[in-house]
């Protein structure tokens, strides 16, 4: 009688293993997008905002003393800014191509 034995090689070892590779790539790529509500607001890093807006770092600094843009103080480095507020900027700016012409 021949013997069953699970070995690296087993086909079914193979499938739980990228199953479990796939759990892991699906895991990753959820904590890289979290963005944590606060108060009901889910708020972006300045890192993120100038990706977003495609806008240096300095640029950014420059909206924010000009009080421009909202955003939040969390301590002595960290500033947020909530992403409606971030949208809201947007709209409020949105000019028509026809009239830069």
């Amino acid at each position: 009688m021949a013997l069953d034995y699970l070995t690296a090689d087993t086909q079914e070892v193979k499938d739980a293993l990228a199953c479990i590779a796939d759990t892991e790539q699906a895991l990753l790529a959820a904590e890289q997008n979290y963005r944590p509500v606060i108060c009901g607001e889910r708020y972006m890093t300045g890192d993120e905002v100038c990706e977003y807006l495609h806008i240096s770092p300095r640029t950014l600094q420059t909206m924010r003393d000009m009080r421009r843009i909202p955003f939040t103080s969390v301590g002595e480095r960290l500033i947020i800014y909530p992403e409606n507020g971030i949208h809201e900027v947007l709209k409020e700016n949105l000019r028509s191509a026809e009239n830069l012409l």
